[in-house]
């Protein structure tokens, strides 16, 4: 793909940046107006809180903005899709944003919101997953309503999973950053310029968000925004298997893979115990670093910087599924392997870790 072919069509998608950096702002400086219902004060005890202060959960107000802008002031061949994709979002945005403004929705609810999301995205879009890159069970997706059934369950779990893993400063926005960053990637070596130029409107709007994210914390993600930027990356992840057939699948899910795993496995560790699935607790990976980094002297009074550093410690460990990727986006069997390896790598890290407390 030749560079001019690109920025030809880049006008306009910069404003997802200073949408989103100025929504934030706006939020932030405004917060003795909306602190009582966008923010978890001191008082309030949450098993999974790994900061200080009240600050405000409603980032992803601004990351709907960054899109929307980059929509509005852009006027080409992806635009459509760009709005669909936004459209499609709405509702489990909606559905966050409520949680996230202490009307307490229930998770099933939000699981609701994120099915709701993609059947939206299915009939907007007219795609959904054709094929899983498994031996025999890729016959099952010649039948469209087994192959929209699990496109549904697909990305709802996806979408969810962005929310499981965001309990710290910059983690599941630099996450997303890495996701549609690596999407984009794969998209310019096969020429896919469409998924290239939507990757690039949510990859601008979170770092807008980020911005003031990390390190200090200014301004944090919230469910609604998780679930919005989990709904948009799964479908840009769609769009550009289903449209590059020499895309293994397994490539994108080692894109996708910490957020996959950790919800996976998360969700194996509670039925283990025999405890509810959906019941919060603190023993998520990147809850077992910051809590480790926290015993440290050195970080004991400062428990933002303990929580933006275990940040940049998990960092290795998300980027290196997805440089993993590219090297194999289009041989299924080496891509497969590497994905085994990497779960039992973070499986036997995970048990190690815990044992050290």
């Amino acid at each position: 793909m030749e560079l001019d072919a690109i920025t030809r069509f880049l006008p306009g998608y910069d404003n997802a940046l200073f949408g989103s950096l100025l929504v934030s702002i706006l939020i932030i400086i405004s917060g003795r107006i909306h602190h009582r219902y966008s923010a978890r004060g001191l008082r309030e005890k949450e098993v999974q809180r790994s900061h200080v202060g009240a600050t405000p959960r409603i980032g992803g107000v601004a990351i709907l903005v960054g899109c929307v802008y980059a929509w509005y002031n852009s006027d080409n061949f992806s635009s459509n899709y760009l709005g669909y994709i936004i459209l499609s979002g709405t509702p489990v945005l909606v559905f966050g944003l409520l949680d996230d403004l202490h009307f307490k929705v229930r998770p099933v609810y939000r699981l609701l919101g994120a099915a709701i999301s993609s059947i939206i995205a299915i009939i907007l879009l007219k795609t959904w997953l054709n094929r899983v890159d498994v031996l025999f069970v890729d016959q099952l997706f010649l039948l469209s309503p087994v192959a929209i059934s699990f496109t549904i369950f697909a990305t709802t779990g996806v979408t969810h999973s962005f929310n499981v893993i965001d309990g710290l400063n910059g983690l599941s926005l630099g996450i997303s950053l890495s996701t549609s960053f690596f999407l984009t990637v794969i998209a310019w070596l096969t020429s896919d310029a469409l998924v290239v130029l939507l990757c690039l409107v949510f990859f601008l709007s979170s770092l807008g968000l980020f911005l003031l994210n990390f390190p200090w914390g200014k301004i944090f993600l919230g469910d609604g925004g998780a679930y919005f930027q989990g709904h948009c990356l799964s479908w840009i992840a769609i769009l550009l298997l289903v449209r590059n057939p020499e895309i293994t699948a397994w490539s994108i899910l080692l894109i996708f893979f910490w957020p996959v795993v950790e919800t996976v496995f998360s969700i194996y560790r509670r039925l283990y115990k025999k405890k509810p699935a959906s019941i919060a607790d603190r023993e998520h990976f990147h809850q077992l670093v910051f809590d480790k980094i926290r015993n440290f002297k050195f970080f004991q009074d400062n428990s933002t910087f303990a929580n933006s550093f275990s940040t940049f410690l998990i960092l290795p460990a998300f980027i290196t599924p997805s440089l993993l990727a590219l090297i194999f986006y289009n041989v299924t069997m080496n891509a497969a392997i590497v994905f085994l390896v990497l779960l039992a790598l973070y499986i036997l890290t995970y048990y190690r870790m815990k044992a050290s407390f």
